[in-house]
């Protein structure tokens, strides 16, 4: 996908997919290197399966270039000087292993937007070819409401702030649950998003499972 039509994709839906944007040997390095880190990792109370914070971007650069090369190509730098014109100040990466189908009470089992907006670099690490897979969801064009839907908890403590919209805000949920759109892609396709778009974790079913791998990115 050429960089203007991503660009336009962010303004008008809120999110992007870039198809099979990994391939060949930098895929087959990406995943070998988060599979190891996955492998030594103990369960956690992530409650989908494994989930891994790795730090900065920066320091990635040392410990897991296969990682941070993911992430730098010359088309995701030029995306992320758009989102951040004044300079990105904060990285992390993730990588999560979703396995399980016990939805609970976790944030991402809900549709919802970041409390902290967040900008979003987002690649499968395995085929997510049907709904037992965990697909991403999204509401196209949500981001227009979620950013005026954050801003209004602005100022209050970080445990209250309002961002699920099923539970926290059912009338608009019942308008726009059948705009909710599972992304599905080969390993290597890359989801770029802006996190007032509403969206919901891979919820994984039937014994399918999901391997991720994303930057987090802010001010």
């Amino acid at each position: 996908m050429k960089i203007e039509l991503i660009k336009k994709e962010l303004d008008s839906n809120g999110f992007a997919v870039c198809h099979d944007f990994l391939q060949g040997q930098a895929l087959i390095d990406l995943q070998t290197r988060c599979d190891g880190l996955l492998d030594n990792t103990l369960d956690s109370d992530y409650k989908f399966g494994k989930s891994l914070r790795i730090r900065n971007l920066e320091e990635n650069r040392i410990t897991n270039p296969a990682i941070s090369a993911a992430f730098e190509s010359e088309i995701l730098e030029n995306i992320k000087d758009k989102a951040f014109p004044d300079g990105c100040g904060f990285t992390e990466i993730f990588i999560t292993h979703e396995f399980t189908d016990e939805e609970g009470l976790a944030r991402n089992g809900y549709l919802h937007f970041d409390r902290i907006w967040t900008f979003k670099y987002f690649y499968y690490l395995t085929d997510v070819k049907n709904s037992s897979d965990g697909p991403l969801r999204v509401v196209p064009k949500s981001h227009h409401l979620g950013v005026r839907m954050r801003s209004s908890q602005v100022g209050k403590p970080y445990e209250l702030q309002k961002n699920r919209i099923r539970i926290d805000y059912p009338e608009i949920y019942k308008s726009i649950k059948d705009e909710m759109t599972p992304i599905f892609g080969n390993a290597g396709t890359l989801i770029i998003f802006d996190t007032d778009t509403f969206h919901m974790g891979g919820i994984v079913s039937n014994n399918g499972e999901r391997k991720i791998c994303r930057l987090h990115m802010r001010k």
